[in-house]
């Protein structure tokens, strides 16, 4: 049996803290991965796993054997881009991203990352929950506002800054008047962003002039996890909406929304794309980052072109 492959396999058993999100992580059957565990242990003499009916724990040789089987398979990457040397890039990528920001971001963008790169199949899952990247078989994540992990088994690259703003549409504006003060914000009905949880996510503002910051609790009876849909209610005037500069900006553009307390707004929020540390380096990998926007600006400018 391939002591690379096994290698892999071992990985991806210890990433995902089980055999059978490794089986979906190397695209492999539950007793195909069962078979490669047993073979590995009979063939090094020791147990690298326990096993218990929720968990699997690494024993002191698994720890051992998983920090070599990573560092070796990050050589051998290394060592097969070098030689081949041509960057041609190929092969399937796995990539998942929220559905408004991908839907925004990413799939403008996709038409012309397949015709530069014929031989590069992209797989695109569009969901609005954090993801386990080796216990899902995802080889990108893409997501703004979440930490990366903290982990060395990922490499987080930031992709660009953005930050939350205060919209309303104008004919709500005329209605209720203006907001001078953040606190009164807590006075009117507004639109709520969930997490796929269900908790609400906190109205965190920052003045541009004073930098005096401040968190609110405001009210509101319409909630959900979808931020473009969030901008649709607050066109249609339900509200006021604490939402991505990038989500709200053909609505200011075209006057369908107006900022509400200009000079207020969330600290910057990070976009990150994080992948597992064996793809460092991988052709596809890079070409896929490189496509990625590295502005607001210029993802308005992709769709509109």
């Amino acid at each position: 049996m391939d002591l690379v492959a096994q290698m892999a396999t071992f990985v991806s058993v210890v990433e995902g803290k089980s055999l059978s999100a490794a089986a979906r992580a190397q695209r492999l059957s539950l007793p195909a991965v069962s078979r490669q565990l047993r073979a590995l242990e009979s063939d090094l003499g020791a147990h690298l796993v326990v096993r218990s009916t929720r968990r699997l724990h690494l024993t002191e040789a698994g720890q051992r054997w998983y920090e070599h089987c990573r560092r070796v398979l990050r050589e051998i990457e290394a060592a097969r881009q070098d030689v081949r040397g041509d960057g041609r890039v190929h092969g399937r990528l796995v990539v998942s991203a929220s559905l408004t920001f991908g839907a925004a971001m990413i799939v403008p963008r996709l038409p012309k990352l397949a015709e530069r790169h014929p031989e590069l199949t992209i797989d695109l899952r569009l969901e609005d929950q954090l993801v386990d990247l080796v216990g899902e078989g995802i080889d990108l994540a893409v997501r703004a506002g979440s930490p990366p992990p903290d982990s060395s088994a990922f490499i987080a690259h930031p992709i660009f800054s953005m930050c939350r703003i205060l919209v309303a549409a104008p004919r709500w504006l005329r209605k209720h008047g203006s907001v001078r003060e953040p606190r009164e914000l807590t006075e009117h009905e507004c639109l709520r962003q969930v997490t796929p949880a269900g908790s609400a996510v906190p109205w965190t503002l920052r003045s541009r002039t004073t930098d005096a910051a401040l968190t609110l609790d405001v009210r509101g009876r319409l909630r959900t996890n979808a931020p473009s849909a969030l901008c649709d209610m607050a066109i249609a005037g339900a509200g006021i909406a604490y939402l991505p500069d990038w989500v709200v900006a053909d609505g200011l553009e075209r006057g369908t929304l107006r900022r509400v307390l200009p000079h207020w707004s969330s600290p910057p929020i990070t976009a990150w794309a994080v992948h597992r540390a064996e793809l460092r380096g991988a052709p596809r990998l890079r070409a896929f980052i490189a496509a990625l926007p590295k502005s607001a600006a210029e993802s308005r400018g992709e769709r509109s072109s």
